[in-house]
């Protein structure tokens, strides 16, 4: 009897140890959740201001003092810096940018400026045969797209509670509990392929900065995320140094459009709590109004809806309450209404440009090949907001006398988003190519 219990005890602890090995040896497993480990932020402690007011005053309804705790930046920055990189997986199918296409369509179909319309979509009902991707020919993945693969997999229970991932928060215990995405950087931004091979995100806290005075901190966390195939993957990974080796003769990332990747810089800024006076003033203040100098080229209207909202978050795995929540945006964040997404708003900036791209040489195609943004105020649900485009003048082109039609194949451009009262929230610069479109499909054996 005793050894049968003795067997028994080794068959059901053997798959425990199996399970403790793979989580010390960083290695590509099978299983997405394998990889994933949940990631919970430690409590650091708070330095006291002896230079602050005397907390026991009479706060009323004003809430605490937040400027009695001064934020260890050092060791903020040293805690974020060493967590562990996480890596998401995902399969490129042309799925999630079909829905996205469907999503937009009605967002980018009439604009002030001869604006094409988006691709037509399949609607529900249409018995006509849809045209199915050609697997076999790779596709690469439109601009912008790339932020609804890669889902986050965690637990509800590991978000913060703003519902966002908590792997890019300051440790708990500090008072920077508000969150925004303020800007980014694409390089390659069309460099993965829609061809049904798995891929991986590797991603990591690349930079921690404070920014601001005594009780307006600010904290900037700068995200890199690398996306390859998974077989670039495990050519290319260094479990030592938990990074991608560059590849051979591109020690600068991505080529251009190679479809060898693609390489992103999110800019997240964190702050501290509202006081419920500072709420108040925010809800009902008026927006410090900054006008673009220059006039778009083309530029479209779009309204953002509760809906269009919802429809993003859920197609990018986005459960931040300012998103979705009316309630939580104006009694914690202090915010009017629903907030648009920051990776929306990239998007829809993309989306733009791309569609207005002129048509290519034969055996050509344009490419976006990188772009850097910034967001600078918010935009919300119900308030018509104003995308536009520009093409920057060069050298070669500043004397041209030609239709602006003519035009249209420079490099550069300006793009950014003005709100309904003509106010600058987001702006940035995008560079597009033309390329030799990829006519030889990867071969069958890396779609595995």
């Amino acid at each position: 009897m005793r050894g049968g219990l003795t067997r028994l005890n080794r068959r059901l602890t053997r798959p425990l140890r199996n399970d403790l090995i793979r989580w010390q040896t960083p290695r590509l497993p099978s299983s997405p959740a394998a990889w994933r480990r949940p990631y919970s932020t430690p409590t650091l402690p708070v330095a006291p201001n002896p230079d602050a007011p005397n907390p026991d005053r009479d706060l009323g309804a004003e809430g605490p003092d937040i400027t009695d705790k001064l934020p260890d930046i050092g060791a903020i920055r040293a805690e974020m810096l060493a967590r562990p990189p996480q890596l998401h997986h995902d399969v490129m199918s042309p799925m999630n940018s079909r829905l996205l296409d469907t999503v937009l369509s009605d967002c980018l179909q009439q604009g002030e400026h001869g604006i094409r319309q988006l691709r037509a979509m399949p609607r529900s009902g249409d018995h006509r045969t849809p045209a199915f991707p050609d697997l076999d020919k790779p596709r690469a993945i439109p601009p912008g797209h790339h932020l609804v693969y890669f889902p986050l997999a965690a637990r509800l229970s590991e978000l913060s509670a703003d519902g966002a991932d908590a792997y890019h928060s300051p440790p708990r215990g500090t008072p920077f509990t508000r969150r925004v995405w303020a800007g980014g950087s694409v390089r390659g931004v069309q460099g993965l392929p829609l061809d049904l091979r798995p891929a991986v995100c590797l991603e990591r806290v690349a930079d921690v900065r404070l920014r601001g005075g005594p009780g307006s901190e600010k904290i900037h966390v700068d995200v890199l995320r690398e996306y390859v195939t998974a077989a670039d993957f495990r050519a290319r990974f260094d479990e030592g140094g938990m990074r991608l080796r560059p590849r051979d003769g591109d020690s600068a990332g991505p080529s251009r459009h190679a479809l060898t990747g693609l390489t992103e810089v999110r800019t997240l800024v964190f702050m501290r709590e509202l006081s419920h006076a500072e709420k108040r003033i925010q809800v009902d203040g008026k927006q410090k109004i900054i006008r673009h100098t220059k006039i778009p080229d083309f530029s479209v209207v779009v309204t953002p809806s509760s809906s269009l909202l919802f429809h993003y978050s859920a197609l990018s795995y986005n459960a931040h309450r300012i998103h979705l929540d009316r309630s939580y945006c104006r009694e914690v964040e202090g915010h009017p209404d629903l907030l648009v997404h920051g990776p929306l708003t990239l998007t829809l900036m993309l989306t733009l440009l791309w569609q207005q791209q002129p048509e290519p040489r034969r055996g050509h195609q344009v490419y976006i090949d990188s772009v850097e943004y910034s967001n600078l105020a918010p935009l919300y649900t119900g308030q018509p907001m104003r995308i536009c485009l520009a093409r920057q003048k060069t050298q070669a082109n500043a004397g041209s006398t030609g239709p602006k039609e003519q035009e249209l194949g420079g490099k550069k451009w300006d793009i950014w988003i003005e709100n309904e009262k003509g106010g600058l929230c987001v702006k940035g610069t995008a560079e597009t190519v033309e390329a030799r479109m990829l006519d030889e499909p990867p071969s069958r054996d890396c779609r595995v």
